[in-house]
């Protein structure tokens, strides 16, 4: 199953959000697309009875791969190849507060509404900045294992505030769990390959 929905939203890790989604185990999900990518995504939330909300800006991402954290705003109508953000949800208005508190950069009331622990929306809040966009620790627990995120590989969706984070933890053996329930092979190549702390 993931597989399948990777083809339409570009990566198994976009995927298996969009598949937590539909099994309850998150209220919201957060993705970037670039406009040729979002007819796709678009025709699979109405399909699927998915309430969608594209941001009314675009972002340039300023690192090289996969993974970006660090990027500029630019207006839509820019004709450089930007990527728009996306909030999916089933819940209009939870889709629609995700979008808001992004436009405002609130990025307290987005962590929150993303579900993400307070603790770690803290810890984000206090420790991202332009100089360290990437505020990771050394992986100890596969479940807040980020660092396999370029080669497709992770569970949860934000900086834990610790790699031993309790409330992350939890999160992340909820996820699996619903994971393993559409696509257990997934669930088994995330549990295997982040188990390896990062090597």
């Amino acid at each position: 199953m993931i597989r399948q929905l990777s083809l339409i939203f570009g990566s198994k890790s976009k995927a298996q959000e969009i598949a937590l989604l539909q099994q309850n185990a998150k209220k919201v999900v957060r993705h970037g697309f670039y406009d040729s990518e979002l007819f796709k995504v678009e025709q699979f939330c109405h399909k699927n009875k998915l309430f969608l909300v594209k941001s009314n800006f675009k972002v340039l991402f300023a690192d090289e791969g996969v993974y970006s954290n660090k990027g500029v705003r630019i207006p839509e109508n820019d004709r450089r190849p930007g990527m728009y953000f996306v909030y999916i949800s089933n819940d209009e208005q939870q889709a629609w507060l995700a979008s808001y508190y992004e436009l405002v950069q609130n990025h307290q009331d987005l962590g929150l509404v993303l579900g993400y622990p307070r603790c770690c929306v803290e810890f984000f809040c206090q420790n991202f900045s332009a100089r360290n966009s990437n505020p990771e620790h050394k992986p100890t627990n596969p479940h807040t294992n980020l660092s396999k995120r370029e080669q497709d590989l992770v569970i949860i969706s934000h900086f834990p505030c610790d790699a031993e984070c309790k409330e992350s933890i939890v999160l992340g053996e909820k996820y699996l769990q619903a994971i393993y329930a559409v696509d257990k092979e997934r669930a088994r190549e995330l549990l295997t390959s982040l188990k390896s702390n990062g090597n």
